[in-house]
């Protein structure tokens, strides 16, 4: 993942029904007439009562598991990326990889942890095939995120204390400038709090991974 300062991937969404819709195949006979010799009618099918409780359950353990992966992986410059990958898809993991490429290349490490919220359940389906395919809208709190550059030192205290709003700090003369050589420093990066969709899907609720993420520019409050 990149910086969530930085951070914004797109992917394309999922627009299927929920339904498959019944159809005939129909041979016409020897005569040219169009009498019905062979019909296929498609079965409805009905979701499973808990499917939105149960994949919202399985969507904040996943989620709370990547972002808890991803903090682990970056605050170590990116390096080992491929310990995301239970919790991502095939198609999506080269992003992923792309994203921990960027911490390596730049030398930047994270300090602190990402923190999630108002996690909503806003599509649950069940493909023909069974494939369980969720999309689900969550707010990511980076305040607490630092990225530097590697070879800096950690956030000080005072810094944790009064970010993002440390330009309400109260403190003493000496704290102040703590704060504001800290961050004056290049290079020097925090998160905020941003609404994300994503998809997550599997072969079943118990076995979703994450195979979309992306800042969501709609309304929704965090």
């Amino acid at each position: 993942m990149r910086p969530k300062t930085l951070l914004i991937v797109f992917s394309v969404l999922f627009a299927t029904g929920c339904h498959a819709a019944p159809g005939s195949d129909v041979a016409p006979s020897l005569g040219g007439s169009a009498d019905p010799v062979t019909q296929r009618v498609l079965p409805s099918r009905e979701l499973p009562p808990s499917l939105y409780d149960d994949a919202h359950t399985a969507a904040l353990e996943l989620v709370g598991t990547y972002l808890a992966t991803t903090d682990a992986i970056t605050a170590v410059a990116g390096a080992d990326a491929l310990r995301i990958a239970p919790v991502v898809s095939a198609d999506w993991l080269a992003q992923e990889k792309e994203g921990f490429e960027y911490y390596q290349t730049n030398n930047l490490r994270s300090v602190g942890t990402t923190a999630m919220s108002h996690l909503m359940v806003q599509s649950a389906h069940v493909t023909a095939e069974g494939h369980v395919e969720v999309g689900v809208l969550v707010c990511v709190d980076g305040t607490d995120l630092f990225v530097i550059p590697a070879e800096y030192g950690d956030p000080p205290e005072s810094v944790r204390q009064v970010h993002p709003d440390y330009e309400d700090h109260s403190g003493n003369e000496a704290q102040w400038r703590e704060i504001q050589d800290y961050l004056s420093q290049p290079g020097v990066m925090w998160g905020d709090i941003a609404a994300v969709e994503a998809w997550l899907t599997g072969p079943s609720v118990d076995a979703l991974s994450i195979d979309s993420w992306e800042q969501w520019w709609g309304v929704y409050s965090c």
